[in-house]
């Protein structure tokens, strides 16, 4: 069962196994680095890139979402200890008694 080989699907009159896929993966040709260069340089002119106005909307919303979960940890947090300075019987420093 552990040792045997699985085969797949027929492609091209052969038989798929996942070591003959492995295999195929260690045979490919290895890029030198100019060629490499450019590949990188092809995909590049590919990517569509944002305006400057969609990047200043992008932030402000970001910057705005912030400040909005700043103040409900800020709530969140002293709720908590207010509640957990009235109900225990501790000294909290931060209550300014």
């Amino acid at each position: 069962m552990a040792g045997e080989k699985k085969t797949g699907g027929d492609k091209g009159g052969q038989a798929s196994t996942i070591e003959g896929s492995a295999e195929e993966v260690k045979k490919k040709k290895k890029t030198g680095a100019l060629e490499f260069a450019r590949q990188v340089r092809a995909e590049a002119e590919k990517v569509t890139w944002t305006s400057w106005k969609e990047t200043r909307i992008s932030t402000f919303m970001v910057l705005v979402m912030v400040v909005i979960m700043a103040i409900f940890f800020l709530l969140v947090d002293q709720t908590i200890r207010f509640g957990v300075c009235t109900i225990l019987p501790i000294d909290c420093a931060s209550q300014g008694r």
